[in-house]
Order: C-alpha cells, then sequence, then structure tokens
C-alpha cells in the first residue's frame, strides 16, 4: 500500500505523512520542516486552537518515585517525534535534586530578563553542535523559551533542525511550574518573536519585568474567557 501523503501548509510541499510535522497545539496543520513551521506561525496563530486542553496535568514518570527533599515540580516539553507516539506537550514532573537540570541546563536568557530564572534542559545524550539532525527532535516551544532578548533569535544549539529533542523546564528559584504557566510562558516568547519580525528592532518596551507581568494577566483572562478553566488556580504573577 502506497503511503499515506500530506502537504506543507507553508510551502505547499506533499511529503508521506510520517516524514511530516504537526502544529504541536492545534494537531492539525502539517509542516514539511521547522523552518516553514516557524515562518508560518504569525498566519497560523489566529486559528490555532489546542486538540486538548494542555494544561490538563499528567504525572510524568519521575513523579512515581515518591517525594524527596528539596523536590520541585517542572515541566518536560515533548519534541515532535515523542509527540508523535502520543505524549503530551507539557507533563508535569518531580524534580529531584541530583536531577542533571541543575548542572547541566541552562538558564534563558529572556525569562532572567524580565525576573523569571528558568532552567532548560536537554534530554537528549547528543552535543547539538556535532550530531546529526532529524526533524523527530524539532521542538519549537524549546526554541522560543531560549531566545536571546536583544535579537529574537536563540543560540545556534537551539535553532539547528532536529537536534533539540525533549527538554525538561524547572524554575532556578524552586517554585513549581505548572502546564498553564509553561503555556503561558511560552507564549510570551512568540509575542517577542513576532515584535522582532515587524523589524521595528528591539522591542524594549515588552521586554521588562512590568510588561511581562501584563502580559501574563491578559493573557490568562483570556484563556478562561476561552473556557481553559484550570488558569483559574495560575497564580500572579508568576
Amino acid at each position: 500500500m502506497a503511503p499515506q501523503k500530506g502537504q506543507c501548509a507553508k510551502c505547499g510541499k506533499e511529503s508521506s505523512m510520517n516524514t511530516l510535522m504537526r502544529c504541536s497545539r492545534c494537531k492539525s496543520v502539517l509542516y514539511c520542516s521547522n523552518a516553514c513551521q516557524i515562518s508560518h506561525w504569525r498566519s497560523h496563530k489566529s486559528t490555532c486552537a489546542p486538540a486538548a486542553d494542555a494544561s490538563t496535568p499528567v504525572t510524568g514518570p519521575s513523579s512515581l518515585e515518591g517525594p524527596q527533599t528539596d523536590s520541585v515540580v517542572g515541566i518536560i516539553i515533548a519534541c515532535d517525534a515523542d509527540r508523535g507516539r502520543g505524549s503530551r506537550v507539557f507533563t508535569p514532573t518531580t524534580i529531584h535534586p541530583s536531577h542533571p537540570i541543575w548542572a547541566q541546563g541552562q538558564s534563558s536568557p529572556l525569562f532572567r530578563q524580565v525576573g523569571l530564572p528558568l532552567i532548560v534542559y536537554r534530554d537528549h545524550p547528543g552535543n547539538p553542535l556535532t550530531m546529526v539532525g532529524n526533524a523527530g527532535l524539532d521542538n519549537q516551544i524549546a526554541t522560543f523559551l531560549m531566545i536571546e532578548p536583544g535579537t529574537g533569535f536563540a543560540g545556534v544549539e537551539w535553532v539547528r533542525g532536529g537536534v533539540v529533542g525533549t527538554v525538561t523546564v524547572v524554575r532556578q528559584d524552586k517554585k513549581p511550574l505548572t502546564c498553564e504557566a509553561i503555556e503561558t510562558l511560552w507564549m510570551y516568547a512568540d509575542f517577542i518573536v513576532e515584535l522582532y519580525g515587524e523589524g521595528f528592532g528591539t522591542p524594549a518596551r515588552e521586554l521588562t519585568p512590568q510588561s511581562f507581568r501584563r502580559f501574563c494577566k491578559e493573557y490568562k483572562d483570556e484563556r478562561l474567557l476561552n473556557g481553559y478553566n484550570k488558569f483559574a488556580d495560575m497564580p500572579l504573577p508568576l
């Protein structure tokens, strides 16, 4: 039987379904590459609605290990391949003191700027600067979380196609992260990327703790208006 084919929403290229990526949010729009997905987001985002409530808590594997002193709740963000195998986009997980994220994770430059200390850890063991790319390891959300506030771009290890993989995210101040909070952070990063795309230089006014807090409140209000009631429990400021 011939493999089923689909078409990239950005460039129109026809490819086998098992090689196309799906929008991680709505699961219905297809792309042939990470570049097409990123460039199409501005026009797609107005009609993009989650296929299911991504804020529904899911117990991550490590949370079954039981409580441990100084453990905190972080979020696993699945790469495209893991989502294709049925993983949720966001999965809460317990981060123990021995987790390598504390020694090997990278601080997000954007969220350091706005006063929220966020650490992102690539679960894949390969070196992102030398490994051969695999489209299944694309993770646009993680890439957006790691953008530089002065340029709107992430470092090369986060923008190379097919090398990021699934990541774990935790707050450096050890406050718990929720699915609602990480979605809000992602949308703030997307907002900043979009401002850079408009070509007016660094959006300095939006890169302050005050503007970040305002964005979070407005996004929470918007999600509640759209029926995502779990956002009612998201504390502000984050």
